[in-house]
């Protein structure tokens, strides 16, 4: 049996609803795209931080490394609204987001794309109206230190509730903050 055309073009729009597609990379060297997040989140800082205090680990299949970093006080970005990461130990980057009063995340996931992955990094992370939440990555070993884009993408079931890109770049090429934390790569 022939399908019939109708059933051949509806296929690839099933096939692309199965298959996670990993974001576009940028060419190297361009700007990260401006973050960009849903009318249910109340704000989203992004940025740059110093993550050398110690932290607990919470259990993470779906990350390369099995775990996830919990932070044991707050963090705050020594760098805000900083989108070019310089590969360095000890560095963390990624983005902090506070729900709409009266709305909170029912089943949240952040999702993290390396450069070059073909699929995300993801972890449960709900998203909540009376704090924020942080999604984030911290440069712990030398095989992390990965130059390109980095997409921060957090979601509730099957809705986009925020996107962020990072440009992760040489140490050297912003020694001002690759130096700062006393970071060395």
């Amino acid at each position: 049996m022939i399908p019939s055309s109708a059933a051949m073009r509806l296929f690839p729009a099933l096939f692309a609803m199965l298959v996670p597609v990993p974001p576009v990379a940028a060419e190297p060297g361009a700007k990260p795209e401006p973050p960009v997040f849903a009318a249910t989140v109340a704000s989203l800082e992004w940025g740059i931080f110093c993550a050398l205090q110690e932290m607990d680990r919470a259990p993470a299949p779906g990350t390369a490394s099995g775990w996830i970093h919990v932070p044991k006080d707050e963090i705050g970005f020594h760098w805000p609204d900083r989108q070019v990461v310089p590969a360095a130990l000890g560095l963390g980057f990624g983005v902090r987001i506070t729900a709409r009063p009266g709305w909170d995340s029912a089943a949240g996931e952040a999702r993290v794309w390396r450069p070059g992955a073909q699929a995300p990094e993801t972890w449960p992370s709900d998203i909540y109206s009376f704090g924020p939440t942080m999604a984030f990555f911290r440069f712990d070993t030398p095989d992390e230190l990965q130059t390109g884009t980095w997409v921060f993408e957090g979601w509730d079931g099957d809705r986009r509730l925020y996107r962020a890109e990072f440009e992760v770049v040489s140490a050297e090429a912003v020694p001002g903050i690759a130096q700062a934390c006393g970071a060395t790569s």
